[in-house]
């Protein structure tokens, strides 16, 4: 199965890194695929669920 992390950015074409980022809801920390170009994230579904 393919992920976010598998995929590159949308807007810039560049590889995605594993970030971990606090959750605005709950301020538990969640992991996310984020370009270190742009700057874009992309959250997986499992980040989704914790929201």
């Amino acid at each position: 199965m393919v992920s976010e992390f598998d995929l590159p950015c949308t807007d810039c074409n560049q590889q995605l890194v594993r970030t971990e980022v606090a959750s605005p809801s709950t301020g538990d920390e969640l992991t996310v695929a984020e370009c270190p170009t742009c700057g874009s994230r992309y959250y997986p579904e499992s980040a989704l669920e914790k929201v």
